[in-house]
Formats: structure tokens, sequence, C-alpha cells
């Protein structure tokens, strides 16, 4: 009897932990480059990422794949039907106006925002 008991709760640790363990490999940090690099490259068109930089700002470089929407229009001018969880990754020029955009849209609801913060980070080219 015992050993059935200690099969079972062994199983289910188990379980438990490869489901987390899944979770947390889902949940990236795109706040790091390589992740951001490596989400930018694939073929997932399940994310929005945004230049919340001024329109003149983002005409003189911005990274690959990047929608321009400045951050003071932030979440009305987002998408129509963007869901609150949609992955939702920001930047701006120093981090300052990302992390303003972040705070308004996480006010508004959304739940999955990540803010890269600034271009500066980025090492990879830009385009015009």
């Amino acid at each position: 009897m015992k050993v059935k008991i200690m099969k079972r709760a062994m199983f289910m640790i188990v379980m438990i932990v490869s489901i987390s363990g899944f979770a947390i490999a889902e949940a990236a940090d795109y706040r790091e480059e390589s992740n951001l690099k490596s989400l930018i490259e694939s073929d997932r068109d399940d994310y929005l990422f945004i230049d919340v930089r001024t329109g003149g700002e983002y005409a003189s470089g911005h990274i690959p794949k990047s929608l321009n929407i400045p951050y003071e229009t932030l979440p009305s001018s987002l998408p129509h039907g963007t869901e609150k969880d949609a992955l939702i990754i920001l930047y701006c020029r120093s981090g300052n106006r990302s992390g303003i955009a972040t705070r308004a849209l996480e006010k508004a609801g959304y739940t999955n925002v990540q803010d890269f913060g600034g271009i500066g980070r980025w090492s990879g080219t830009l385009e015009k």
C-alpha cells in the first residue's frame, strides 16, 4: 500500500515540475536582446512590437518588425481587437517613454507587456 502511494506521489511531483518548467520556458523575457532577436527572426505573428517614439524618430531608424505608435496615444491607438493578454513589447530612445507606455497599458488592463527599454540596447541593424 505504501509503495503504491509513494509511486502516485512521485508521479504527481514529476508532472507538476514538468508542467511548471514548460510554463516558465514559454514566458520568455523579451527585455533581453537575444530573446527579442529570436522572436523577430521567427515566423510568429502573435505579438505587437511597438516603437513608442515620434514618427520622425522612427523614420530615422527603427528595430525591424516594429510598429510606430507614439507613447502618448496608447492604449487607444492599439490595433483594433488587441486582446488584454496579448504579448506587447515596447521600446523608445532611452527607456523613459516606453516605461510610461508600459504603465499606461498595464493600468488599462493589459497583462503581458514588456519594456525592452532604449533603442541603444539594440546591437542589430536598424531599418529606415
